[in-house]
């Protein structure tokens, strides 16, 4: 393959940064690139390529690849957790919306993988960026393939990216290789809601898994959302909605409420604490009469990770507009 770039990272004056720290250091007897919390980007711009960086981490931190970086709100990112060598998540595929990470909404097989991720030494991150698909390995382990990124295809910078601080060195970009097959293709459940109206917006649909991202639409600082569709009964009898949301809901039908609670991130020590959006994770039935009637949804947000729903009724629902 054609070598397109190259940058030992060492040079401050070739790095457009836009992170909390970034310095030159000696780690592990090689001169690196420390970043912390945000991006360091060299001048590269590309739309399909394969990239590698050697990355080293002293402790628990998220370093990895921001790219096809419109800017430093909105960009693809691809990075890996030493901390949680092994497990489900070590490997994660993440989308930048509007300055929002949206992990609590790209989340399981199709966007982690486990893998042996150490601390203390240097380990080898490369990515094979192909359409919508990208390819994300660490050392000569197995990738994660994500069969479908968030964003739309599109040419745009390739830089570092990290949560906590972790060194970079040696970075090299070349011509795209194939993605390898497989890779699971999210798909939404059936008899999911596939898009709402949004107060401001209009019409907006929702994600190839079944969410709706917020972020896509809205920045954070908004605060809250207000949803809503219409639907119809042919006949009178008990309707049960299933649903997952993050950050918080209130959920009324015909304007009555009939749901409200909390799904945010209070920790990484636990499953639950992390604020997924799981459809179907939460649940309200509801003695509704034949005939029309309008389900609206007011999302509150109060961290960057995710905000979004996912909805899905029975059959007999006819969704209207």
């Amino acid at each position: 393959m054609e070598t397109l770039f190259t940058n030992s990272l060492t040079d401050l004056a070739r790095l457009d940064v836009h992170a909390q720290s970034a310095s030159v250091e000696n780690w592990q007897g090689q001169a690196a690139l420390r970043l912390e919390n945000g991006l360091a980007l060299p001048p590269f711009n590309g739309q399909d390529f394969s990239a590698e960086v050697w990355i080293g981490a002293e402790g628990a931190c998220y370093p990895g690849f921001a790219f096809r970086v419109a800017d430093d709100q909105d960009y693809e990112a691809a990075y890996v957790a030493p901390h949680v060598s092994g497990q489900w998540d070590a490997i994660q595929y993440d989308a930048a919306f509007h300055g929002s990470m949206t992990w609590q909404i790209y989340h399981g097989p199709a966007f982690q993988a486990p893998a042996t991720i150490p601390l203390g030494r240097w380990f080898r991150l490369r990515i094979d960026a192909a359409g919508e698909r990208l390819a994300i390995t660490v050392d000569d382990q197995p990738p994660l393939v994500v069969a479908r990124m968030a964003h739309p295809v599109r040419a745009g910078a390739l830089g570092l990216w990290t949560y906590l601080p972790a060194y970079f060195r040696d970075l090299t970009v070349w011509e795209g290789a194939p993605v390898p097959a497989g890779g699971i293709l999210p798909v939404a459940p059936p008899d999911a809601l596939d898009a709402w109206l949004l107060d401001g917006v209009g019409r907006v649909a929702v994600e190839p898994n079944g969410m709706l991202n917020l972020n896509r639409w809205l920045p954070v600082a908004a605060g809250e959302a207000r949803l809503s569709r219409r639907f119809a009964l042919a006949e009178a009898g008990r309707v049960r909605l299933a649903f997952g949301f993050s950050d918080r809901l209130a959920l009324s039908v015909d304007g009555r409420a009939v749901f409200q609670g909390e799904c945010r991130f209070t920790g990484m020590d636990s499953y639950a604490g992390r604020g997924y959006v799981e459809p179907g994770s939460h649940q309200v039935e509801l003695d509704l009469p034949a005939g029309e009637h309008t389900l609206s949804a007011t999302l509150g947000v109060s961290e960057s990770f995710g905000w979004g729903i996912a909805l899905s009724a029975p059959e007999e629902v006819r969704w209207l507009g």
